[in-house]
């Protein structure tokens, strides 16, 4: 397995870019609409690295993405919070482009779209008690 080889931040330093990120909107966008945060589940990430990794013919997996990409996106409901912000999860490919649609030689589910809205909001999927959560 491959290290983690992005550092982290101190938690004080987080707390900081949080705060600045929701003080900048507050004069833009009703509190209740400025996003907190996206969960974006483990499961459907990894069932996109799958689609894009092929084992080789000396038994290595290889994968021909060099990450995923997030798109904030508001999306119109009918629950009792009417504009959702959600992250649409887009693959990218090892030369940093945006993989919309599907390619030839991809595992095909009948869908030419490449774009996934499976992240889950904050309010409604938060952690009141993590620092992050700034009120």
């Amino acid at each position: 397995m491959n290290p983690i080889n992005t550092p982290t931040i101190p938690v004080p330093e987080a707390v900081d870019r949080v705060t600045r990120f929701r003080d900048q909107l507050i004069n833009q966008v009703p509190e209740a609409n400025i996003p907190r945060a996206v969960l974006i589940p483990i499961n459907d990430l990894l069932a996109i690295v799958e689609k894009y990794s092929v084992v080789d013919d000396d038994g290595n997996i290889r994968n021909s993405l060099s990450g995923v990409r997030a798109y904030f996106a508001v999306k119109v409901t009918d629950t009792d919070l009417p504009d959702d912000i959600t992250a649409l999860i887009v693959p990218v490919d090892l030369k940093g482009n945006d993989i919309c649609t599907n390619k030839v030689g991809v595992k095909d589910d009948g869908d030419d779209s490449e774009i996934y809205d499976f992240t889950k909001p904050c309010p409604d999927q938060c952690d009141p008690e993590s620092p992050l959560y700034i009120p």
